[in-house]
């Protein structure tokens, strides 16, 4: 029996049957191989594309009682592949690097070798590559601290505008992290604040600036209260003529006593170097003065818009109106 069935399995296979069997249903094999390969090409086109996504940020959890106080890389470049539609929205801020230590307590320094199992991603798109491929994370135990936060101004303020103080409520907050990092913390700071054209007080919100390092902080946020007040220049003009102010066709005689005071005025230092002495008018209103008498009038002065009046000596100045 089982000679006879082994002679019958070598005649299955001699040369002119498989030519048989080859031969027969050909065309039908040959769509088949056909359709197979492009399945396959398909498949692999659509898997094939790539895009790298730089800057991922890796967050590492030291568990509870325990901080991360350094680790060698903040970001890690990973490069993703899958179908088009699958990589063609990603980006550094919908892709996160998460790792979990907190069920490895033993050591203090360890490093981890970076893998698709730690990656966060809202794709079917796959980690394949990172760079760097690992981190080494050093542990230590978690401490509290309350610290005062800065106010960081960046920008130029407009001439004549200078900043006389800037101020955080809260003034101080809560800092968490490694105990030995926290050692050497005496403040914290904010994220720049801009003063380029600014030329009043403000209040802003603004968040405290962490530098990349491995701590939180509570609150995340602080009011920030710039005060800016105007530079301002004093300048006194000596000897300034008094001039009666008279309607036209007023031809009665007017004398003036002191016929010349002094103004001074205010403005920003450099209005206030400008400035010409002729520039400024002053005077007196003699149009309502309507008996001849003696009186003592007001001085007033006529100065550009963006000037103020301090003082003027003397500020009144006797008169004597006489008819001609």
């Amino acid at each position: 029996m089982i000679k006879q069935a082994a002679r019958g399995l070598i005649h299955s296979f001699r040369p002119a049957r498989i030519r048989q069997m080859m031969s027969r249903n050909w065309l039908m094999k040959l769509f088949c191989l056909l359709l197979a390969f492009a399945v396959w090409q398909a498949v692999r086109e659509n898997t094939s594309f790539e895009v790298m996504v730089a800057n991922v940020p890796i967050t590492v959890t030291a568990g509870e009682g325990r901080a991360v106080f350094d680790q060698s890389a903040d970001t890690v470049n990973i490069r993703f592949r899958g179908s088009r539609d699958d990589i063609r929205f990603i980006s550094s801020d919908q892709v996160a690097v998460k790792i979990d230590l907190s069920g490895d307590t033993a050591r203090l320094r360890q490093t981890v070798k970076i893998s698709p199992r730690y990656v966060k991603a809202p794709s079917r798109a796959h980690a394949v590559q990172f760079d760097p491929p690992d981190v080494t994370v050093t542990i230590d135990r978690e401490a509290e601290r309350v610290l005062p936060v800065k106010v960081v101004l960046e920008g130029d303020l407009p001439k004549g505008v200078q900043m006389e103080q800037a101020v955080c409520s809260p003034a101080s907050v809560k800092v968490r992290g490694a105990e030995r990092l926290l050692r050497d913390m005496d403040q914290v700071r904010t994220v720049p604040v801009s003063l380029d054209g600014c030329h009043g007080s403000f209040k802003t919100h603004v968040e405290i600036a962490s530098n990349g390092q491995p701590w939180t902080v509570y609150p995340e946020r602080v009011a920030a209260e710039v005060s800016l007040v105007e530079r301002v220049a004093s300048r006194r003009i000596e000897n300034s003529p008094v001039r009666p102010m008279l309607a036209s066709d007023d031809a009665r005689a007017v004398k003036i006593r002191p016929e010349k005071v002094a103004v001074t005025l205010r403005g920003s230092p450099q209005r206030i170097a400008e400035l010409n002495a002729r520039d400024v008018y002053t005077y007196i209103d003699c149009t309502e003065l309507t008996d001849p008498a003696n009186y003592e009038v007001p001085v007033r002065v006529d100065l550009p818009s963006d000037l103020q009046i301090e003082k003027i000596e003397p500020a009144t100045v006797q008169v004597t109106v006489r008819k001609m």
